[in-house]
């Protein structure tokens, strides 16, 4: 028999729960978990991507997910909420509808909990953890700003922006004045500096 530690995923079950391994085990695993979802997800994750792209992959419109992540995109998205962390996580986590809860380790194992005792101890977890994150801010960056941004940092011009942003020259250098406005600065280098203040990029 050929041991766990040299195959690239392999799954042990026991009493309620699952030990995934392998780094590709472990995501596969993670997307089917989240793509069941009914009607919640909660989340604990150093950091996540874009928020348009989490929307994009969202198991249905109707499922409530909440995130906290120690850096990343922070704000209210839809049916998407995400929240940063001012300290470390304690521990990487999602829970599915309350009733499925996984861990998952840097070394690609991951253990699949199902045991109603530990669900809900991992549950109290997030919400003590949710509620010691400050919301996002009303002026809280959107996808299109960021982009934006992004293509700002990049150093971009006029005329490749409004072309990546599928606009006028005319409205994109509106766009820019506008988010230089917001960030209440007057050079694109200074919107850049505020906006990784802000936690925007």
């Amino acid at each position: 028999m050929v041991p766990p530690s040299a195959v690239d995923a392999e799954v042990i079950a026991a009493d309620g729960m699952e030990t995934v391994e392998g780094q590709d085990a472990v995501r596969e695993r993670l997307d089917v978990l989240a793509r069941s979802a009914r009607d919640s997800i909660r989340a604990l994750q150093p950091s996540t991507e874009p928020p348009e792209r989490q929307q994009d992959s969202a198991p249905s419109a109707w499922v409530s997910r909440r995130v906290v992540v120690e850096a990343g995109p922070a704000g209210e998205y839809g049916s998407l909420s995400v929240r940063r962390s001012p300290d470390p996580l304690p521990c990487r986590v999602l829970i599915i509808d309350a009733a499925i809860a996984v861990t998952a380790a840097d070394h690609g194992i991951a253990l699949v909990v199902r045991e109603p005792v530990l669900v809900r101890s991992l549950l109290w977890l997030f919400e003590a953890t949710w509620l010691t994150c400050a919301p996002a801010r009303p002026d809280a960056v959107t996808p299109a700003e960021r982009k934006l941004l992004e293509l700002l940092a990049a150093g971009r011009t006029d005329s490749s922006t409004a072309r990546l942003l599928g606009l006028s020259e005319r409205q994109a250098r509106r766009r820019i004045a506008h988010l230089l406005q917001r960030l209440e600065v007057s050079s694109r280098f200074a919107a850049g500096a505020e906006a990784v203040r802000r936690g925007w990029l």
